[in-house]
């Protein structure tokens, strides 16, 4: 998995920016039932009309353009229809994004990566305004038992004490099946569209390049590792920067704070600190991330037998790679063969003093990490040409997440790591993708 960073190129996390269309105030999203091989009735017809249901009430609650379209589904995508970007501009231009909660969605692959994407509107906006926008909206499709949540969706409120009992005990497959329940299920659909259309009102900002439907990334996992509960996949996410009064004679301190918990390289973009965004991104992948420093997680990023605890990411300040005690901790580091841990290095675009210092700080990020910026695993090492804004760093550390947590995978499950460092790792095969389509019945 070896080559460069380019533009445009989806494995690192640049697109090209592909203009948004006027999208759909909602987006609808839910596990597709798998078809009986003998054909007959359409498995899903009472997801379409809880669907068509709930369009009719927007449209007459909510003050719509004309021709606008309330909702979108991957119902509506055909065969020949370009639906991969389709898909991904619904979900880049929504407003509301409304999961049906079921078992079977939170197995689906595909249904993590809808999740995922809008949930990295939210993050964003979040970490530059200061606040979150509210904007997921679940409906309970199938009522799910305690604990069954993933760390993504866990504070995600589902089943407001607005709706009936009888909603929340069976949710709306089990009130519209029921022909003495048709009220409470006429009320629930109006409740659930009230709800939609007072959280359009917020409208998450449309990111300024579409994500590709097959770069993203699921948020409950993959088909490695996709499965139930909160706080179950650990993530260590070791942050190299120094704190204000540790800096290099000279360095701008606009960037930094006390510790390494309030370093904010995209000041100006951003008004929360990095580690704090990087834990969003990480819950919103339903890893459970524990954040410290180069100091702090020293003897755990050194293990190797028995294997550390999880995976584990460093996001390096290359101005950290100046300071002689965090240069040689990342030296005994780049000595070991450690392909569980990946490396973000952060070049902000906006931070002119370290535009006019990259010579010298290139040659202290190789005096002090040769190996891990030169491995040529250019999906999950972007090194010298770095995360340049908010955005990218959000589109960037996903994939290095999970390629840290597949080499974890791999050496957890085999005997204590033995002999000499030989800066190769493991092969890393890239898992199987399941087919999707508008016809295809997902897991």
């Amino acid at each position: 998995m070896s080559g460069s960073l380019l533009p445009g190129d989806a494995s690192n996390g640049r697109y090209p920016a592909i203009p948004a269309t006027e999208g759909p105030l909602f987006f609808f999203s839910y596990a597709h039932s798998l078809q009986d091989d003998q054909g007959g009735t359409d498995p899903d017809v009472w997801v379409d009309k809880l669907y068509r249901d709930l369009c009719n009430h927007v449209k007459g609650l909510a003050e719509l353009p004309r021709g606008a379209s309330p909702g979108f589904i991957d119902r509506q995508l055909r065969q020949g229809d370009e639906w991969p970007d389709q898909l991904a501009n619904a979900l880049a231009t929504c407003r509301v994004f409304v999961p049906l909660y079921s078992r079977r969605y939170f197995r689906s692959v595909h249904c993590g990566k809808e999740w995922f994407a809008f949930a990295m509107r939210r993050v964003n906006y979040r970490s530059r305004n200061g606040s979150p926008v509210d904007a997921i909206i679940p409906a309970l499709w199938i009522p799910l038992p305690p604990g069954v949540l993933p760390t993504a969706a866990s504070t995600v409120q589902y089943n407001s004490p607005d709706f009936d009992p009888l909603y929340g005990e069976h949710g709306f497959y089990g009130i519209m099946k029921v022909r003495r329940w048709q009220d409470i299920y006429d009320e629930a659909v109006y409740l659930l569209a009230r709800r939609i259309v007072a959280a359009s009102e917020l409208k998450p900002p449309v990111p300024p390049s579409l994500i590709p439907y097959e770069a993203l990334s699921p948020a409950f996992g993959d088909s490695d590792d996709v499965g139930f509960g909160t706080g179950d996949k650990p993530l260590r996410i070791t942050v190299v920067a120094p704190g204000r009064d540790e800096l290099p004679d000279g360095r701008d301190r606009s960037y930094y704070g006390d510790d390494f918990s309030t370093w904010n390289p995209y000041f100006g973009d951003a008004v929360r600190p990095l580690a704090a965004h990087a834990a969003d991104v990480a819950k919103s992948l339903s890893y459970a991330p524990a954040l410290g420093d180069l100091f702090q997680h020293e003897a755990e990023l050194m293990r190797r037998d028995p294997p550390p605890s999880g995976p584990q990411v460093l996001l390096i300040d290359p101005y950290a790679t100046l300071l002689p005690a965090s240069r040689e901790i990342l030296q005994k580091l780049d000595a070991l063969n450690t392909p569980w841990v990946q490396v973000i290095v952060v070049w902000s675009e906006r931070d002119l003093q370290m535009k006019a210092e990259r010579e010298r700080l290139t040659a202290a990020l190789h005096g002090a990490l040769p190996h891990k910026l030169t491995e040529g695993r250019a999906k999950s090492v972007f090194a010298l040409r770095g995360t340049r804004s908010l955005e990218e760093f959000s589109r960037m550390l996903p994939p290095v997440i999970t390629a840290a947590g597949r080499h974890y995978l791999r050496i957890a499950s085999v005997q204590p790591l033995q002999g000499p460092a030989n800066h190769q790792g493991p092969a890393n095969p890239a898992a199987p993708e399941e087919p999707h389509g508008p016809q295809e019945a997902w897991a």
